[in-house]
């Protein structure tokens, strides 16, 4: 087996078409770090550690961990050392660094066995879908720039929309309102509060989503909010509901799942890694619940992984979130991996695979 022979940190920077907005604040730009293996074959694997405060700890703290972290791997054989990672409890890694070592190591590992990163996260997964599913991403704060977004995925064949919501009562009602009216009827529409609803304010606003025709909302309580009451407010509303921030501490997440409190689940390998991302996402499954995978405005390592991630352990037909990848302007590090068009991604059948851009090009994008 070809073993690491070098680990290298590659920082990037992504600008955003236009600032991103949600319950929790907003930004126009992510950073990050990549984490780049190689083999003794002259393989190359690539980690993406792309943390999102106060959803994870800030890259400050993660790339000092992943610093570390990248001194112990030179040596270590990926096919070994990939699925004793994958088994191991967290040793207090923040998640993005960690999600970045198991996308490094699942890479090399997945390119000596000749096969993809989804097989090696679940190896019992179905045939492998030749195409995703993707909703619309409309998240901005402006009522009329966001009926706008949606009439653009609109014409470009998106039929799911992800609707982000706790902006304000008045802003939230116009928006829902006005999109129903954009969209048509036919089309699918999914809201996002990331939080921002206390379970009284999200009882007020049921009427109103069920006017508007939500399919699912996301997230509409603060994590803290204990199953029980999830599951009161799924029988009160009459609404379907996911868990997104919930999960991101794996016990009380795993509690939800299996009390069956919410509807489904919405995963981000990079930032929940794709140990407990995986974890998660069996424990959905076993209980019924749909698996909904997600980018997080990372670069195209970490959407490459969150592709193989979905193709794998997703489930079937769902509508994912991955147009997070269309907001970004371009990726200055990272090649090789499909974008979403037309309401889909495609995916390539020896597994997706991202490349590094030339040293060059990138130290002048990111300039």
């Amino acid at each position: 087996m070809s073993r690491v022979v070098s680990a290298e940190l590659v920082p990037y920077r992504l600008r955003l078409r236009s600032a991103h907005r949600d319950a929790r604040g907003g930004f126009a730009a992510r950073e990050g770090v990549l984490l780049k293996l190689s083999d003794e074959s002259g393989r190359v694997g690539l980690g993406d550690c792309a943390p999102l405060p106060p959803v994870t700890q800030p890259l400050d703290v993660c790339c000092r961990a992943l610093v570390a972290e990248a001194e112990r791997l030179p040596g270590m054989d990926p096919v070994s050392g990939f699925p004793e990672l994958m088994d191991a409890p967290d040793a207090g890694l923040p998640t993005p660094a960690r999600a970045a070592v198991e996308m490094a190591l699942g890479w090399l590992a997945a390119q000596e066995l000749g096969t993809t990163l989804g097989r090696l996260l679940a190896s019992d997964s179905p045939v492998r879908p030749a195409s995703l599913v993707v909703n619309a991403l409309v998240d901005a704060a402006d009522v009329a720039e966001a009926i706008a977004q949606a009439a653009r995925f609109s014409a470009e064949g998106y039929t799911v929309f992800k609707v982000k919501v706790g902006l304000g009562a008045d802003r939230d009602a116009a928006v829902l309102r006005g999109l129903r009216d954009r969209i048509g009827p036919g089309a699918v529409m999914r809201i996002d509060a990331n939080g921002a609803w206390s379970p009284a304010e999200f009882v007020a606003m049921a009427p109103l989503l069920h006017a508007a025709g939500v399919d699912l909302v996301e997230q509409p309580v603060a994590p803290g909010v204990p199953p029980a009451e999830w599951a009161r407010l799924r029988w009160e509303t009459g609404l379907r509901i996911a868990a997104d921030e919930s999960l991101a501490d794996g016990a009380r997440g795993l509690e939800l799942i299996r009390a069956k409190a919410c509807d489904a689940v919405v995963l981000k390998p990079s930032l929940l890694g794709l140990a407990a991302a995986a974890r998660l996402a069996r424990a959905a499954r076993e209980a019924g619940l749909e698996v909904i995978v997600s980018g997080a405005f990372e670069s195209g390592a970490g959407f490459g992984a969150a592709l193989e991630f979905a193709a794998a352990l997703g489930s079937p037909g769902a509508a994912h979130g991955f147009a997070t990848a269309l907001a970004v302007l371009d990726d200055p590090v990272v090649s090789g991996v499909p974008l979403p068009s037309a309401g889909g991604v495609e995916l390539p059948a020896a597994g997706v695979l991202p490349a590094l851009v030339p040293a060059e090009s990138a130290t002048e994008a990111l300039t």
